[in-house]
Parts: C-alpha cells; structure tokens; sequence
C-alpha cells in the first residue's frame, strides 16, 4: 500500500501541501473539502455571467519563494517595453515581460499586474480603504463625525484598553472607538459572521499586519515623496500594499488550476465530503472516516503505519 496523506479542506492551504507532496515525495495526498468547489475563501464564484471573489485577494508576498510558486502555476502578463521590479534583502532583480508574453486578451490563466483600488461605500458615499488622509475623506465624514473620531482616536493612545482579550478591543485601541464603530466593526461582522467582540485579539493581529493611524499618516507622506515600483514593498505594511498580481479570472483561477495539476499528478480531491473522525491504534493514526454531505454514505480510508504494517 502507497503512503497516503489526508489534507482536510481544499483552500490554498490545502492544495499547496497536496501539489507539493506529489512534486517532493511518493505520498498520495487525498483531500477531503466539504463543499462543492476548491478555494475555500479564494475561490470565485460564477453568477449571472458575473464571475466574483469572495472577498478581495491580492498575489502579494515578501518571500521569493511564494512570488515564484504562483508564476509557476500562472505566467505574467506580457507588458511591451516594461519590466516588474522585485527587491529582496536590499537586492533587486526583475520579472521579464515582453511582446512575445502571454496577452490577458488571448490568454485566460494569466496573471495581471494591478495598482490596488478597494474602496468602502458609507454614508452613501465611497471611502478609501485603508482609510487615507485625503481632502474627500474629511469631506464625506463631515466636521462633527471628523472630530468625533479625533477625539475617540487621542482617548484610545491614552488609555488604551489593557489587556486585549477580543478584536473590539484591538480595532478600538488602534483606531480610536468612533472610527472603530464607523468602518470596521459592520464589514468585519458581515464578512465573517461573528462579532467583534468574539474574535480574539491575535486574529485582529495576523489579518491587519501592524495596520495603524501612524502607519497610514507615515504611508501618505512616503506617497507624497515618490511612487510605489516594487511588487513586493518591503516596507510597507501588508494592508497598504499598492501593487500587486491578480489572476484575470479571478482568484479561485489560481487553485482550480493547482487542483488541476494535482489530480494530473495522481492526488484525489474529494468534494461534498467531510471528515467525521480519526481511527487510532496507539498514538498513530490508522484510518479516516469520511461522510458524503449529498448522499449520507460513509466511507474508510485507510492509512500506512511508518513501520509499513497495512490496515
């Protein structure tokens, strides 16, 4: 029996780890993903003609390594006359685009070059977001709103919530109450579906990547003094990152065509199912059972012990 490595959910997380183990090892990787579509939170969905992601995704990273797995998966567009920069440990080198590259209008997994545009509409009116320190900003909010918030934001930096147990907590001390109440606590709630109050402080942490109102008034000088050229922007914080790369399609273009690789190379990827437990013998893991959310039946997989005793 060939080794077999079950993956639950297939996310980027997921599909990343089965392609690897098929490009690096003799491990059959067997994801069990509980929907009906590959992506998990990067998959793009098809409505009406309409093709959506959920929620926005950039093709952003510091590692060379990542940059370089996902044009692996999808060239970059070819851009006449142009090149994409890319620094690393204060060295740079470049991404060659030229006539002869793939063109977004022939070729549809294709990665694209973008600069970012995400705006948030409140107020009936369209924001910034990340919030910038533009004229139209103080505008849309109004005087009362504007002073509100100042005075909310010199609050928190004097008395700070201590500790912080919940993302409420964290959003406020950054960003002062008003502001909190203002953009973030509705769109993280609607987007995530549980409030704010019930996300720890960590989470907040990881997803906004140092995120501050000295971090964007730092960020709008920097703009005010030249542009931004490289792909990865070193540094600048994750969540005011400028330019990025962007499958044409969409996102879950990206891990539809790494799920196509890896069913080619022999993976099994198993939609509408979801593990319901692990079968142990000692401290090892020797089955899985695995529930078809369509149909009800329930199936074995069944695993190779290191010491190759077969199950």
């Amino acid at each position: 029996m060939s080794r077999v490595a079950i993956i639950v959910g297939a996310g980027p997380a997921g599909l990343t780890a089965a392609y690897e183990l098929l490009q690096r090892s003799d491990v059959k990787p067997i994801i069990i993903e509980k929907c009906d579509v590959i992506g998990g939170l990067s998959r793009t969905i098809e409505y009406k003609g309409n093709r959506l992601d959920i929620g926005p995704h950039r093709f952003f990273s510091k590692s060379d390594r990542v940059m370089d797995w996902w044009m692996t998966m999808m060239p970059v567009q070819g851009l006449p006359g142009q090149e994409v920069e890319i620094s690393y440990h204060n060295q740079k080198r470049t991404i060659p685009v030229s006539p002869d590259g793939p063109a977004p209008d022939d070729v549809e997994n294709v990665l694209i070059t973008l600069q970012r545009q995400t705006r948030i509409y409140y107020l009936r009116k369209f924001f910034d977001y990340p919030i910038s320190l533009k004229l139209v900003t103080f505008t849309n909010l109004g005087l009362a709103r504007t002073i509100r918030i100042g005075l909310s934001y010199m609050k928190a930096m004097a008395m700070p919530i201590k500790p912080e147990s919940n993302l409420e907590e964290f959003f406020t001390n950054r960003f002062g109450r008003e502001l909190y109440l203002t953009f973030f606590k509705d769109y993280t709630e609607k987007v995530w579906g549980i409030a704010c109050s019930k996300i720890s402080a960590d989470w907040g942490a990881q997803r906004v990547k140092g995120l501050s109102i000295v971090k964007v008034v730092t960020h709008a000088a920097k703009k005010m003094l030249g542009s931004v050229t490289d792909l990865r922007q070193k540094q600048t914080e994750t969540s005011l990152v400028e330019q990025f790369m962007y499958p044409k399609k969409g996102t879950g273009s990206m891990w539809q065509e790494v799920a196509d690789r890896v069913l080619a190379k022999g993976g099994e990827i198993r939609k509408d199912s979801e593990v319901v437990r692990f079968i142990t013998e000692g401290n090892q893991i020797t089955a899985v059972e695995i529930k078809n959310s369509v149909t009800g039946a329930v199936s074995y997989t069944h695993l190779t012990l290191p010491t190759n005793r077969e199950v």
